[in-house]
């Protein structure tokens, strides 16, 4: 009789948890659009918050943009090197009795061209984060993973959608998601 009572108290704490994780959920999400949508996305409102709350100016975005714009044809160079090296090795594996040589040459050169590639994004965001300053740094950090979620998830154009901006918002907004995506 203990061990039941024992079990039902047990049930009963964990449908009070339960219960209370999820009415702590909703109550963070802030009613639609506002926090943590169905799959783990903020809803557009959020995003555009996020965006007005940067105050961005048009210097601030063409600086922002001269930042993504000095270094992408070496970017570019650099990550297309990489796919060839990527697809030398693939076709090496496909011979039976492949040349590890041959191999850990065009990976060694590959990771040359990684590095790079991501020195060249790190001073990119090391700038960004220079013009920006640390809080608005932070909500692009923040805007930029939840571009990536929300393109993962097939919802970009529904939270990053321009629906409610004022006009000279939408070009600022749109200029900033290409933004978001060079950084991303």
């Amino acid at each position: 009789m203990r061990s039941k009572r024992v079990g039902v108290a047990a049930l009963v704490c964990f449908a009070a948890v339960a219960m209370f994780v999820s009415v702590s959920t909703v109550s963070a999400q802030g009613g639609p659009g506002m926090g943590i949508g169905n799959h783990g996305v903020m809803g557009p409102v959020a995003v555009r918050e996020w965006f007005r709350s940067l105050n961005l100016t048009e210097e601030e975005l063409d600086k922002l943009e001269e930042v993504l714009d000095s270094r992408q044809i070496e970017l570019s160079k650099a990550q297309n090197e990489i796919r060839i090296y990527q697809a030398q090795v693939a076709t090496m594996l496909l011979d039976p009795e492949p040349d590890m040589k041959s191999i850990e040459d065009a990976i060694s050169k590959s990771l040359e061209y990684e590095k790079i590639v991501r020195l060249i994004q790190i001073e990119r965001q090391v700038e960004i984060r220079k013009i920006l300053g640390e809080e608005r740094w932070q909500t692009i950090l923040l805007l930029v993973r939840e571009a990536r979620t929300s393109e993962k998830i097939g919802q970009f154009a529904n939270s990053f959608g321009t629906k409610g901006l004022k006009p000279q918002e939408v070009d600022m907004y749109s200029r900033l998601l290409t933004i978001l995506r060079q950084v991303m």
